[in-house]
């Protein structure tokens, strides 16, 4: 019987086979060699079965770490702020303010606050309006008074 790789180490090998595979762009062959693996399927499947295991988030999950993110961003970056201010370290102060800003800006994009509202009047004319205004205009010009050409040039 072949040797088992005990279960921690087989999901340490597919986590690196996934960060090898989608972080770096390693070569499934490249991949097979550098861990060990028998074939390129082998390495494949640990992959696959990483994934299993390891679902993305949904986008709700996602949103709320990086909300969590913001706040401990603005949390340490007031905690610096005060520290700075204490200093009189007016060139920090100014720094830690424009992040903080920055920080405020990007939060505001990802609600919408800072969007622009634009007010757009669209109108639509139907296949018939269209068709009745080319044919007024047709006939207009078939109506139109025929100017011979010597009237033209005197």
């Amino acid at each position: 019987m072949p040797q088992v790789m005990p279960l921690a180490e087989s999901r340490a090998r597919a986590e690196r086979v996934a960060y090898l595979r989608a972080v770096v762009g390693m070569s499934w062959s490249k991949i097979r060699d550098e861990l060990g693996f028998k074939s390129v399927g082998a390495a494949q499947q640990a992959y696959k079965t990483h994934r299993r295991r390891n679902p993305v988030p949904g986008g709700e999950t996602v949103f709320a770490d990086l909300i969590d993110r913001h706040q401990h961003r603005n949390q340490q970056g007031m905690l610096a702020l005060a520290k700075a201010q204490a200093a009189n370290d007016y060139s920090g102060v100014a720094t830690l303010l424009r992040s903080l800003q920055s920080n405020d800006a990007e939060l505001a994009k990802w609600f919408g606050i800072s969007a622009e509202t634009l007010n757009v009047n669209v109108k639509t004319t139907s296949a018939t309006e269209i068709i009745a205004e080319a044919r007024e205009r047709l006939l207009a010009v078939v109506d139109a008074e025929v100017i011979e050409p010597k009237e033209i040039e005197q």
